[in-house]
Parts: structure tokens; C-alpha cells; sequence
């Protein structure tokens, strides 16, 4: 009999050590599901990033570009401005004075240039103006002031 018991004894071990070990191996799925379903989001989530990394980039360059079309927009308009200030007769030093700019920035600019390119040939041919003035005001010096005028006649 003391044997039955023994053998009794250890059926039940047994049977307890596979429910054991059945319930670890069925934590252990689990754990293993739940890690895979978390790395499945992991990955979701890194992807969406990359979406939404390319959908900044191309928002961006959007605004760079619309951005770069409303700078050269004023720019043009400043310039323009410039032009008409020149259009009254005032020097390039007056104009650059009153904006507050160097003289080198007071250009007329291209768009708005009223001189033909016969009036140029004109103007170098004769040293003077179509006009027959030499486009100088009284007595202020403007030396090098026609320095970049024979690049906008091009």
C-alpha cells in the first residue's frame, strides 16, 4: 500500500507539474501575443511618422515657394517705387537718404526702364541723353551712377 500512495502521490505531482507547466506555456502565448500586437502598433505608429514627415516637407516647400512669390512680389514693388522716386528728378544720394538705404540699392529698375535700347546706343555714342541732357542734376556729383545701366539695356 505503500506503494500505492507512492504512485498516487507522484500521479498528482505530475498532474499539478503539467498545469503548471500548461499555464506558464499559455502566459508565456500571451506574453507573446501581446509583444507582437505592440510591435504591430510600433510599427503603425514609425510609419505614420514617416507620413507625416513627408506631408511636413511637402507643406513646407509649398510655403517656400509661396513665401519666395510674395518676397519677389515686394521687392519688385520697392524697386518699382524706387523708379517712379527717380522719375521725379531727384538724385540716387536723395533717394537713398530719404529710404534710409545704401546708393547702391537705388536702381531703376528693369520693368520700368523708359530708355530703348536705340536710346542707350545714343546715350554711350554722344555721352549724353536721347533727351540731349547728360542726365546730371546742378552741381551733385554722380560718379559711377550709369555704372550698371549698360547690363539692364542687354
Amino acid at each position: 500500500m505503500a506503494e500505492n500512495r507512492k504512485s498516487a502521490t507522484q500521479a498528482a505531482a505530475r498532474k499539478a507539474a503539467r498545469e503548471r507547466a500548461a499555464e506558464r506555456a499559455a502566459e508565456f502565448r500571451r506574453r507573446q501575443e501581446q509583444l507582437e500586437e505592440l510591435a504591430t502598433e510600433y510599427f503603425v505608429a514609425v510609419d505614420a511618422v514617416e507620413g507625416i514627415e513627408a506631408d511636413a516637407e511637402e507643406r513646407i516647400a509649398a510655403i517656400r515657394a509661396e513665401t519666395e512669390q510674395k518676397v519677389e512680389a515686394s521687392r519688385r514693388e520697392a524697386a518699382g517705387i524706387i523708379g517712379r522716386m527717380l522719375d521725379t528728378k531727384v538724385s540716387r544720394d536723395e533717394v537713398a537718404e530719404r529710404l534710409g538705404i545704401p546708393v547702391r540699392e537705388v536702381k531703376r529698375p528693369k520693368a520700368t526702364t523708359t530708355r530703348s535700347a536705340a536710346d542707350e546706343d545714343n546715350v554711350v555714342e554722344s555721352g549724353g541723353d536721347a533727351t540731349g541732357t547728360d542726365g546730371i542734376d546742378g552741381d551733385e556729383s554722380h560718379a559711377g551712377e550709369h555704372d550698371g545701366q549698360a547690363a539692364y539695356a542687354a
